[in-house]
C-alpha cells in the first residue's frame, strides 16, 4: 500500500472541497433549512407520524438526502474533471494501484458527507429537541451510504463523456428515488400496493435505517436496512475498483 500517495490524494480531494466551500457546503444546509421552514414549521406544524412530530421525523430524511447527493457529486465531479483536464493521467502513471486511486476519491466523498451531515444536524438542534438514538448506527449508515454513492459517482464519471452525462443519474434516478424513498413521508401512510413498491426502492432502506439511528423510529426492519446498505456498498465499490483496474475509458 502506497500510504503517501493515498494520503496525498485524500488531502487533494479535501483541499478541493475547501476551495469550493460556497458551492458544496453551504447550499445543502440552506436548502435543508428551507425544507424545514416550508414543510416542518408550516405544513407539518400540528402533524405527527407515530409518536414523533413531523418536524423530528423529517430531519433524518433531509440529512440522508444530502449525504447521498453530496457523496455522489463529490466523486463524480472530481474524477470527471480529472479526465477532462487530463489530471487523471498523472495518477495512472504514479506508483499507485487501482485500489489506492479508488480509495483516495472515496475517502474525499466520505469526509464531505460526514461534514455536511453533522453540520446540518448541528443547525437543526436549534429548531428541534432531538439527539441521536444510536451513535454507531448513525455512523454506520452515513459511512456505507456515502461509500455506495461515491462509488456510483466514480462509475458514472468513468462512463461520462461530457458534463451533461453526470446529471443523468441524479436527475432521472437519484432524485425520484429519494422522494419516493421516505424522505418526506412514512410509507405506512401509503396504500398497501405502494408500500410494497417502496420496498423495492434501495434508498428506502438507507433513509429508514438512518431515521432509526436518530429517532428510534422506522417503517421496516433496521437490520434488513443495514444488510442492504452493506451489500450495496460492497458491490458498487468492487465494481468501481474493477473499472479502474481494466482502465475503462482511461487507457487509450
Amino acid at each position: 500500500m502506497n500510504w503517501v500517495g493515498l494520503w496525498s490524494l485524500i488531502m487533494r480531494e479535501n483541499v478541493r472541497t475547501i476551495k469550493v466551500i460556497n458551492q458544496v457546503i453551504w447550499p445543502p444546509i440552506i436548502s435543508s433549512l428551507l425544507y424545514i421552514f416550508i414543510f416542518g414549521f408550516s405544513l407539518g406544524k400540528n402533524f405527527e407520524i407515530g409518536d414523533v412530530s413531523y418536524l423530528v421525523f423529517l430531519v433524518p430524511g433531509l440529512i440522508m438526502m444530502n449525504v447521498i447527493m453530496s457523496s455522489f457529486e463529490e466523486s463524480s465531479s472530481s474524477l470527471f474533471l480529472g479526465k477532462f483536464i487530463n489530471y487523471i493521467q498523472e495518477l495512472l502513471i504514479a506508483p499507485m494501484s487501482h485500489w489506492e486511486i479508488a480509495l483516495g476519491f472515496l475517502f474525499g466523498s466520505i469526509l464531505r458527507a460526514f461534514v455536511i451531515a453533522n453540520l446540518i444536524f448541528i443547525v437543526f438542534l436549534f429548531f428541534i429537541d432531538s439527539g441521536i438514538y444510536s451513535v454507531w448506527m448513525y455512523v454506520y449508515f452515513i459511512l456505507f451510504v456515502s461509500v455506495i454513492f461515491a462509488s456510483i459517482g466514480l462509475i458514472i464519471a468513468l462512463w461520462a463523456e461530457k458534463f451533461d452525462h453526470l446529471a443523468v443519474l441524479n436527475t432521472f434516478f437519484i432524485t425520484p428515488l429519494l422522494f419516493f424513498g421516505g424522505v418526506f413521508h412514512s410509507i405506512k401512510l401509503l396504500p398497501e400496493i405502494f408500500q410494497k413498491i417502496s420496498l423495492i426502492n434501495p434508498l428506502f432502506y438507507m433513509i429508514d435505517g438512518f431515521r432509526y439511528s436518530m429517532i428510534g423510529v422506522s417503517d421496516g426492519n433496521v437490520f434488513v436496512s443495514m444488510a442492504v446498505v452493506f451489500v450495496l456498498a460492497l458491490v458498487t465499490f468492487s465494481f468501481a475498483v474493477y473499472l479502474f483496474k481494466i482502465g475503462y475509458k482511461l487507457k487509450v
